[in-house]
């Protein structure tokens, strides 16, 4: 898949989920419910600062730093993502094709040592937002909320 499709539905969902959860109210955004994460701004808290460690190990800071961003409204969440992600865009767009399939060499959170190339970062990075999402619409389920769907397939409808 192109890659740059790939972002563009990710940084997609991610802001459809986000203004979703906004529009139920930020009394959802901060409720407690039974997940990996006591709730979605604690989820969201996860993801966002996972996908700055990965800019960072595609940038070739091979053990960074976890950093923290406030998130804690979904208006604040919403800002934050699209700072990290217009930020991530513009790095995307100055690698060529060789340094997309270069392979990094890090430590994971656990302390453990991979190599990985960008474009398998890129592919991780969605597919674990991905993963999230479907914890935020278990979350909402969990409040007697709905969730949307953030499939690609419903990208694709709007984005044709």
């Amino acid at each position: 898949m192109d890659k740059d499709k790939l972002f563009s539905y990710h940084k997609w969902a991610t802001l459809a989920c986000l203004e979703h959860v906004q529009t139920l109210g930020e009394e959802f955004y901060r409720k407690n419910g039974a997940n990996s994460f006591a709730s979605i701004q604690q989820t969201v808290e996860h993801v966002i600062g996972v996908e700055k460690l990965w800019l960072l190990r595609m940038n070739g800071v091979a053990k960074p730093a976890f950093e923290h961003f406030d998130v804690g409204t979904a208006e604040k969440a919403i800002e934050a993502f699209m700072l990290l992600h217009a930020e991530m865009e513009l790095f995307f767009a100055s690698l060529t094709e060789q340094q997309w399939e270069e392979s990094l060499d890090y430590q994971n959170m656990r302390g453990d040592h991979l190599s990985t190339t960008r474009e398998e970062m890129l592919f991780t990075i969605v597919n674990h937002a991905s993963y999230h999402r479907g914890q935020i619409t278990s979350f909402l389920r969990q409040f007697g909320k709905q969730g949307i769907p953030l499939d690609y397939i419903y990208y694709q409808k709007q984005n044709r």
